[in-house]
Parts: structure tokens; C-alpha cells; sequence
């Protein structure tokens, strides 16, 4: 069977959760002896055709369009439908993660293709975010990009043959958003990880060490696009002023993004030069140390998290997940340790979560605990074949063309 996954980034190109869960279902499929293409945005200096351990991946650049043009969307399928007519003229699945390229390829195949969805997050919920911070002029104009991508979203969960949502949280929001008819035709299938790779160490210091990190003090980790949801600026100023009570600590900040420059002037700005590390990108493979070797890792996230795999990815190598009850967060460190989630993302009740974990006043678990339960509930081995049944597994079954 051809599958064609059309995805936000590549993986390889573009780092995150939901890149990472495309890249996961396209290795699945390709052990399952499918022949699997992945279709994402890509830079124009990056090959508009590559073959990459044993997958084809495709990548097309749209023309320049202002994001509340109405022509904005056709520029993709323009762009798309190029890039499929030379490469890939005929599929017989299609596994959409963003509405955006599902919908272009959908519409250069045609209906009489197996196309099934999954909701990362609500379309219109993250470009409201990303342009409420973003200039005056799309500021003005987010309205009609926001309902052309609502529209583009709801096309794609209306024609779908199947949905799938990481999170409950997901779910509401699309109900919401698109109705309760769509929205119960969702089903929910968390994310998973790999839990062969993320793993406890036995001697976090030489980990620490390993790394270049500090090893007489705290080590707080986290791991994110450096973007205005985040909120990266709130645990700085967080940081600040635990440090000014006294705290001893080292904050270790992962990931590129938008806001890189103006987080470190605000370090700096703030006196935390000496105490806060920004470490840029991290490869895939620098990750299970990264996570292993910290003591706990934080998620200060101001808004809009609608799964999170670098929870799962901190549980799984057996360290505490410091949280912000935002979005779909509880669902998963509930499970764990409800006493890890702040009572709000304000700055102070993040700031007091830190105070009570750095006065070693939080409930711990053993690091095999944490592992384990994530082996039991969020396993890859476990999760990654229920999605890829629930999504193109009937046509994977039936084989090219049976179903029609």
C-alpha cells in the first residue's frame, strides 16, 4: 500500500510533538512493508525530494502570501499539487496532521482515497495565539485568516473516514469549535514514547557531568519552542526571584524559536546570566540524557497544550514533571503526581510549585516507578499500533484499492 502522511515539518527539519508522532507512524508503516511518502513544509534550500531510511519525503515551498489573504490556502494547494504530480501521482491513504497540506492533497487525489485525520491542536486556537503576538497588520487582519483556517479544518474533519486526538482536552475544543456531530466521530489515542530510549540513569551526577552541567546545585530542565505559549518568560522571572530568596539552582533551557533574542536579553537583563543556560537545538539523539541527567523537569506552559511528549519523555526517564494545569497538561501528570502541578500558570503559583520542590517539600517516586508506569500506559510499543489500526489500518489490511 502508498501512504502519503502530510505533516506540519519534517522531523529531521523541524522538531516537535506533532512531527514527531508523523515520523513515528511513517517508520511503523514502513516496518509493516507499506510504501510511505511524507509531505511537509521545507525551506527552499532543502531537496524537494529526498529518500531517507527507506522513506520518501517530499517538501514544497508556497509563494508568499500575507496568512488573512483568501489566497493563502491556494498558494499551498498550488504548491502542493506541483510537487505531487511530478513525484507521487497516485496514493491510496492519505494520514492528514494539519489542515493545511491534508486538505491540498485530499483535493489532488479526490475523495475516492482513504483519508483519515489527527487533531494536534485546534487550528484556530494556535494562529490566534501566534498572531495576537505578532505585527500590527496581522494582528488587524487575524479575523479572516482564522475563519479561513477554521474552514480549512472543519473540510478536513468532515471528509476524513477517520479522527483521531491526543487528548480529551482536544476533543472539547473541537466540539466547540466545530460541533458535537464532528467531534464525537474523535477518538482518543494519546501520544506515546519510546521507552527503550528514555530511561533512568543510575548516576545522574556523571550524567550531569557528561553534559557540561553543574553538579553541587539543582538542575531544572526544559525543552521547548521558544514561542510566547510557552511561558519561558514567566520562568525567568520566576527564577529571578527564587534566586533572590536565596535558591540555589541552575535552569537549562532547550530549544529555538522566534523569542531566542529577547529571552536572553531578559536573562540578562534580570542578572541570570550566571544561572540560566540556553542550549539552542537539541538533537533527538542528545535528548534521553538531557532528560535523564536534570532533577526535574519543567513545563511552564502559559497556554494551549494539547498533549505534550516531552512529559512523557521527562516520566519515562524517571524525573518529576513540574507543570502548569494548562490545556490537556493534567491528564497526564495527574496520573503520576497531582502535587506536580501548579494551581494556576500565573508567575507566583509557578514560583511557589519551585519553592516547594526546591525545599524538597513535593512527594518524590522512584525513578523505575515513573518508567514503569509509563511503560504500562504510554508505551510506544503499546500506543503506536492502535493509531496506526485506527487510522489507515483498515486500508492497510484490505490492501491497495480494496476498499473501493
Amino acid at each position: 500500500m502508498k501512504v502519503l502522511i502530510t505533516a506540519i515539518g519534517h522531523f529531521s527539519d523541524m522538531p516537535g510533538g506533532s512531527s514527531k508522532i508523523a515520523s513515528d507512524e511513517a517508520e511503523e508503516l514502513l516496518r509493516r512493508g507499506e510504501e510511505v511518502w511524507v509531505l511537509a513544509h521545507g525551506a527552499p534550500s532543502l531537496p524537494e525530494y529526498e529518500l531517507r531510511d527507506g522513506i520518501h519525503l517530499l517538501r514544497y515551498t508556497p509563494a508568499k502570501v500575507a496568512p488573512w489573504n483568501p489566497a493563502r490556502g491556494s498558494a499551498h494547494q498550488k504548491a502542493i499539487s506541483a510537487v505531487l504530480a511530478r513525484h507521487l501521482p497516485q496514493v491510496d491513504a492519505i494520514h492528514g496532521h494539519v489542515p493545511l497540506q491534508g486538505l491540498a492533497a485530499l483535493d489532488f487525489y479526490g475523495d475516492s482515497v482513504h483519508f483519515c485525520y489527527t487533531i494536534h491542536s485546534p487550528a484556530r486556537m494556535e494562529m490566534a495565539i501566534e498572531w495576537r503576538n505578532s505585527s500590527f497588520l496581522r494582528r488587524m487582519t487575524a479575523p479572516i485568516g482564522l475563519a479561513i483556517i477554521n474552514r480549512i479544518e472543519a473540510e478536513c474533519l468532515r471528509r476524513s473516514r477517520s479522527v483521531t486526538a491526543l487528548s480529551q482536552y482536544t476533543i472539547d475544543c473541537i466540539g466547540k469549535m466545530h460541533g458535537k456531530g464532528i467531534a464525537g466521530k474523535v477518538q482518543l489515542i494519546p501520544g506515546w514514547v519510546d521507552t527503550s530510549r528514555f530511561v533512568p540513569v543510575e548516576d545522574r551526577e556523571r550524567a550531569k557531568a557528561q553534559l557540561g552541567w553543574p553538579t553541587d546545585i539543582p538542575i531544572l530542565f526544559t525543552l521547548r519552542r521558544l514561542a510566547s505559549r510557552m511561558g519561558l518568560d514567566r520562568l525567568l522571572n520566576v527564577s529571578h526571584r527564587l534566586h533572590g530568596e536565596g535558591y540555589k539552582f541552575h535552569l537549562m533551557m532547550g530549544g529555538s524559536g522566534p523569542l531566542r533574542e529577547r529571552l536572553e536579553e531578559q536573562a540578562r537583563n534580570l542578572g541570570l546570566s550566571g544561572s540560566v543556560t540556553f542550549l539552542g537545538r537539541l538533537e533527538d539523539r542528545e535528548l534521553p540524557l538531557a532528560y535523564a541527567a536534570c532533577d526535574a523537569f519543567v513545563l511552564p506552559t502559559a497556554e494551549l497544550e494539547c498533549f505534550g511528549l516531552i512529559a512523557l519523555e521527562a516520566l519515562s526517564a524517571g524525573r518529576p514533571v513540574l507543570a502548569t494545569p494548562v490545556g490537556a497538561i493534567p491528564e497526564v501528570i495527574r496520573k503520576f503526581e497531582s502535587s506536580w502541578l501548579a494551581r494556576s500558570a500565573d508567575a507566583e503559583d509557578i514560583a511557589e510549585l519551585l519553592r516547594q520542590y526546591l525545599a524538597c517539600k513535593l512527594p518524590e517516586h522512584a525513578p523505575a516507578q515513573l518508567h514503569d508506569q509509563i511503560r504500562r500506559d504510554y508505551s510506544r510499543e503499546r500506543l503506536l499500533p492502535l493509531y496506526i489500526e485506527a487510522t489507515v489500518g483498515e486500508q492497510s489490511r484490505l490492501g491497495p484499492g480494496s476498499l473501493f
